[in-house]
């Protein structure tokens, strides 16, 4: 595989001409060590705008013209060939259903659920048209689910069987269903705090039914039920069809033949009911209770239209079952076809389930990768893995909270990411993209994977986890993997573990143009960069620093420590740092370095005097074009403090050179006493001396043997402040 670059103007970078080969046998990891400003975030941006298929821009210097060409082979990336790994929230539930099952069972399943799936939208849409606000097909199966496992088949099949039989069903009510069974609990808390008078209401109106030579409360026909009757008669068809109702009781006409004595014979007894003053005053309190609560100004129009129902809320679920079961007789026709599709297919989609069920599905062996390899205070699971088959559902992962040794709570997924921290988010959202890369290991699909910081805000352990699972990517033949990063030791560490053939360093021009520069072929600088070169007398200085701090750990404030530290630290005597020859100090390192002592014969410059010799390789560095060469941040580093001391010292007199406290913090130590005498008159020159001291004195000492500090420092930033503090000497 062949990358190739050609971008201009986009989000800041200049242009960057470049091209990168993946060849056979040399491995499939790249990785770029770019420091913090350098381009990361704005490649990584115009990798994901050409895959969006947007055009890249410059969004602050907007006049600047811009163009943008990343190829793979010749052919431009887009959604499918490349994957740029999202360190922010994603969802890759989506992605999901993918391993739910092998390919041949999903496409058995596919075939069925697209004959279901006509009947099925057909269904809902009708019941949406008559609850006018909702399809409820959540609410059906909340409500009909008889046993766990059933889907919304299953409970469509339960309410069809037997809605024909003992089963109520209140029809012809033209209320909106979320005015009455909102999700948000209002109606039913509602109910709940005024149960007892709901319940007394309820209590007189079977009274007042006992009494009524139409009502009856045995056979459970009242008044809702006798509206539902009138409205299914409402266009007088059933009586211009001749038939007529014969009605059994003693003080009502024996039959009807008209729809107006219908209503007649049903309004007189309802009036009478309603009617009642118990039933007034009761009814009156909860309206004046429901006029408090605006939110509920859509129940309390329907109970004020349809007082009849005010009885159904002692059993607010029954309730909405019967309502449910109304709708779906008023589509008795849509119910019976989806209904006997879904019956003669049944086996056969139970039998895919059962199937995928029995093999280990490709997303339980992710929650396994995850939850044994991330270290994070959560495990996961996922809920409804036949629902998500059957039901084409969003999956529902569930998460396991456990804070020392307190049992786990479960928590949902918003309120866990706000609990979490830097590190731990970061785990959680590399598992949702976890999701996407094996959807497409999966399914084989060839694709160039981008990591931008991937570590960033990880422990060590969790960066070594991530680091093993890119390795397990790039071992798989279908992947191509290309790493960005700020973080040396992550760098480090990526070379060596998965042996990344390709390894460049990023630079920045002064022209904003962007260079991949071949990078440490091996991570081990010590051994490549210095000892491998130490006859060329810049490496053989850049070598002090590391030959002190390991005297310093085995033998402690030696003579041989006393000297080399004169090479960091200006010193005027034991020895004074302006008279130490090169020849010196190599009596010291050979003792130190192997190497030293091998190639002695070798070394051309040892007659040197060390200060002339470490500012001549500093000059001669100004001129060097190598922006990522770590021997030359590190002597051009050593000469800076070295300048800013003298400098320092030129300026205060002896007496108050005294002052100064001998020890490990030499330069501080100098700067506090030089910015007591001087912090007004050269305040300037006190600003020149807190940058020596904050950008040299970590990279000196090398971090015990890391290398972050100064390589990730720009040699622009080193060489300006050179030249600042060059200038002050006098």
């Amino acid at each position: 595989m062949k990358i190739k670059f050609d971008l201009k103007n986009c989000y800041g970078i200049g242009a960057l001409v470049e091209e990168m080969e993946y060849k056979e046998g040399k491995g499939n990891t790249a990785i770029l060590y770019a420091p913090n400003g350098t381009m990361k975030t704005s490649l990584t941006k115009t990798f994901k705008q050409l895959i969006a298929g947007k055009e890249p821009c410059d969004e602050l210097y907007t006049n600047r013209v811009s163009s943008a060409s990343i190829t793979i082979d010749g052919d431009a990336i887009d959604k499918d060939n490349t994957y740029v790994f999202v360190n922010s929230d994603a969802d890759g539930s989506k992605q999901i259903s993918t391993f739910l099952a092998n390919a041949d069972l999903k496409a058995e399943y596919d075939a069925i659920y697209q004959q279901l799936d006509g009947a099925k939208k057909a269904l809902k849409k009708k019941v949406k048209q008559i609850a006018k606000s909702s399809d409820c097909e959540e609410e059906i199966q909340t409500a009909f689910k008889r046993q766990e496992g059933d889907n919304y088949f299953d409970c469509l099949q339960e309410v069809k069987d037997r809605l024909l039989g003992e089963l109520d069903a209140l029809e012809g009510y033209d209320f909106k269903f979320n005015d009455v069974f909102e999700k948000g609990g209002k109606v039913k808390d509602f109910i709940r705090e005024n149960q007892a008078t709901i319940e007394r209401y309820f209590e007189k109106y079977i009274e007042l039914i006992q009494g009524s030579h139409f009502f009856s409360s045995a056979a459970k026909f009242g008044t809702s039920q006798a509206n539902s009757l009138l409205k299914s008669v409402g266009d007088n068809r059933y009586f211009q069809a001749g038939h007529r109702f014969e009605l059994g009781g003693e003080e009502v006409p024996k039959s009807i033949s008209s729809k107006k004595d219908m209503e007649d014979v049903i309004n007189g007894e309802m009036q009478r009911i309603f009617a009642d003053d118990d039933i007034k005053a009761m009814f009156e309190d909860l309206e004046s209770k429901l006029d408090k609560n605006q939110s509920l100004k859509g129940f309390k129009d329907v109970i004020q239209a349809y007082p009849e129902l005010i009885p159904e809320l002692v059993d607010y679920d029954e309730f909405e079952r019967k309502i449910l079961r109304g709708y779906l007789k008023q589509c008795e026709a849509e119910l019976n076809t989806l209904t006997e599709l879904y019956a003669a297919k049944k086996d056969e989609l139970k039998d895919i389930v059962r199937r995928a069920n029995e093999e280990r599905s490709q997303w339980e062996k992710v929650i396994d990768l995850f939850n044994s390899r991330f270290f994070v205070p959560f495990t996961l699971d996922l809920q409804n893995k036949s629902d998500i088959l059957l039901s084409a559902k969003s999956p529902v992962l569930q998460f396991l909270y456990q804070d020392g040794g307190d049992a786990p709570i479960r928590q949902e997924q918003k309120t866990l990411v706000e609990n979490l921290s830097a590190g731990e988010k970061k785990a959680f959202f590399i598992l949702q993209n976890i999701f996407e890369l094996e959807a497409r290991r999966a399914n084989g699909q060839q694709t160039l994977l981008v990591f931008d910081d991937i570590a960033d805000s990880f422990d060590y352990k969790n960066k070594y986890a991530i680091i093993e699972y890119i390795n397990d990517l790039a071992k798989d033949g279908n992947f191509k993997i290309l790493i960005l990063t700020h973080n040396f030791d992550f760098y480090r560490t990526v070379v060596s573990r998965l042996q990344a053939k390709i390894a460049k360093v990023v630079t920045r021009k002064e022209d904003r143009t962007i260079v991949l520069t071949p990078a440490f072929a091996q991570p081990d600088i010590l051994k490549r960069r210095l000892l491998h070169n130490i006859t060329q007398r810049k490496a053989f200085i850049a070598c002090i620093p590391f030959a002190r701090n390991i005297i310093d750990y085995t033998n402690g404030d030696t003579d041989e420590y006393k000297l080399l530290t004169a090479c960091l630290h200006l010193k005027k005597n034991e020895p004074g740092s302006k008279e130490i020859t090169l020849s010196q100090v190599l009596d010291v390192v050979k003792e130190v370095f192997k190497a030293a002592k091998d190639k002695a014969d070798d070394m051309t410059f040892l007659a040197d005097n060390y200060w002339d010799a470490i500012m001549q390789e500093a000059d001669d560095i100004l001129n060097d074009d190598n922006e990522i060469d770590i021997v030359n941040k590190l002597v051009l580093s050593m000469a800076i403090r070295l300048r800013g001391e003298d400098y320092m010292n030129s300026q205060l007199t002896d007496a108050q050179k005294q002052e100064i406290e001998a020890g490990n913090n030499l330069t501080s130590s100098t700067l506090t006493v030089f910015k007591k005498y001087h912090i007004v008159d050269k305040e300037a020159e006190c600003l020149v001396m807190d940058r020596v001291l904050m950008l040299t004195s970590e990279n000196i000492h090398i971090n015990n043997f890391m290398f972050e500090p100064l390589v990730d420092i720009s040699i622009l930033h080193l060489k300006q402040l050179y030249n600042e503090v060059k200038a002050l000497v006098p």
